[in-house]
């Protein structure tokens, strides 16, 4: 039996893009890091399979914006609804702290920490800059927004990925 490795290759790396695309919607599954991984497995696989490595490079450097992306628009959500530099430096700790400790609450979690970290940590910071609970809970909300935000681009950054990785492999080299 005659296996086509190209073929094969190719279904491996799109079953890892689909993993990807949905982790990209998900707050614990780095989408488009594990996008960028089946195209490199992709890319030392076959090697004369139409990515080259620039290819593999500017994806490389959009997997970093597209995590940028997830602490930074926290901060911005936070401050576009008003926070004050507290509220948006309360919110980028809590994306990357609340994860942690609050996975060690029972019933909470490490993917409620990702969501419930900014929102506490905008709160938390608008109330130590002396604001009211209205004003922290609406730096809370511009938490929520901000990553609503992020989430669309990370999913827009991981679907670029997959367009242009088609497009070299199945375009680019006819």
């Amino acid at each position: 039996m005659d296996i086509d490795y190209n073929w094969l290759a190719l279904s491996v790396t799109f079953l890892i893009f689909f993993i990807g695309l949905v982790g990209s919607l998900l707050p614990v599954i780095p989408g488009c890091f594990v996008i960028w991984l089946g195209a490199l497995l992709y890319w030392f696989w076959e090697p004369a399979g139409g990515i080259g490595l620039p290819y593999i490079l500017t994806t490389a450097g959009l997997v970093i914006l597209a995590q940028i992306l997830d602490f930074v628009a926290s901060y911005y959500g936070a401050r576009k609804f008003g926070a004050t530099w507290r509220g948006g430096v309360g919110a980028l700790l809590g994306a990357i702290i609340g994860p942690f400790l609050l996975s060690f609450i029972p019933g909470i979690g490490t993917i409620a920490g990702l969501i419930l970290g900014p929102i506490i940590g905008a709160f938390l910071g608008e109330i130590s800059a002396g604001r009211t609970m209205k004003e922290g809970g609406k730096a809370g909300i511009g938490t929520v927004v901000g990553g609503l935000v992020s989430f669309a681009m990370k999913f827009a950054i991981a679907l670029a990925m997959i367009g242009w990785f088609c497009f070299e492999v199945f375009f680019a080299t006819v």
